[in-house]
């Protein structure tokens, strides 16, 4: 079996900031992947190194692209709006457009294929609600970047689901937020798994609505992880879990805290390598 060193990049929105730092500190160790897999904003930030190069220079594109972010104002914060705009049938295709408009303006333009990446696969996850699996871009050279990042980063309510080919499709986070499974069916034989999980600070007490859904779904997603990790080391391939538990202090939608989250996503990674090394 050929070697091949995967980069699993999970979903996390603003929280994606982190593993940026975390890219910094690999590259700055010399561990270099052969594949990138991402899910959400992991894809968006698969994709950025895929493109620009994994090397401090296109590290630093993908840290410029982070810098805009907030302008680009892709995620709406009235989260209750969009919920009853969704549930009333009338789903808003705001953050659609300004994802595309951002994307397009950092140069992923919509002839980009993925057979045009050089140094590195590249492959992204979104998730088939329909038949319950997870539908992985970058399989074949003439599919659109930009198209299946729309599709892996469409998380509701900003996004709402929408159907391709019979399929229902939304944000991969759905079904394989660490997207280690989908790594392991295109080659991984060894996984860096970049997971954003449990990263936020954690509350206790009474829970709101949302804190309560928060908690709920990502409860789901780590026994997501739990099991995909087990089907990888099943098959003798390892799994190094990168966590970067209580260190985003906002919401997945709110991008204002960027440049903190980096620099502790690179002192998370940094500590981890150390004891990885031994």
């Amino acid at each position: 079996m050929t070697r091949c060193t995967a980069f699993v990049l999970g979903g996390g929105g603003s929280h994606g900031a982190l593993q940026v730092g975390a890219l910094r500190a690999f590259i700055e160790t010399g561990i270099t992947p052969d594949l990138l897999v991402g899910t959400s904003i992991g894809a968006v930030n698969a994709t950025g190194m895929a493109i620009w190069g994994y090397n401090l220079e296109g590290l630093h594109r993908l840290e410029q692209g982070w810098a805009r972010v907030s302008e680009a104002q892709v995620l709406d914060g009235r989260i209750s709006e969009l919920i009853i705009r969704a549930y009333l049938g009338r789903p808003s295709d705001r953050a659609r457009k300004k994802a595309i408009d951002f994307f397009i303006s950092l140069g992923l333009s919509r002839e980009l294929k993925f057979g045009m990446i050089e140094g590195v696969r590249l492959a992204m996850v979104s998730a088939d609600i329909e038949s319950g699996q997870p539908i992985i871009y970058g399989q074949d050279p003439e599919e659109s970047i930009l198209e299946s990042l729309l599709t892996s980063v469409a998380v509701p309510p900003w996004f709402p689901p929408f159907s391709r080919e019979g399929r229902i499709l939304m944000d991969g986070g759905a079904l394989s937020n660490v997207p280690i499974e989908p790594a392991l069916r295109i080659g991984a034989t060894e996984i860096f798994a970049f997971d954003l999980n449990d990263c936020a600070k954690s509350k206790t007490g009474n829970l709101s609505l949302t804190q309560y859904l928060t908690k709920y779904f990502q409860a789901i997603s780590r026994r997501t992880v739990e099991l995909e990790t087990a089907c990888a080391e099943s098959k003798g391939v390892p799994v190094h879990h990168l966590t970067f538990t209580g260190l985003a202090s906002t919401s997945i939608h709110d991008f204002s805290q960027r440049e903190e989250m980096i620099e502790a996503g690179y002192l998370r990674a940094k500590q981890q390598l150390e004891v990885w090394r031994g």
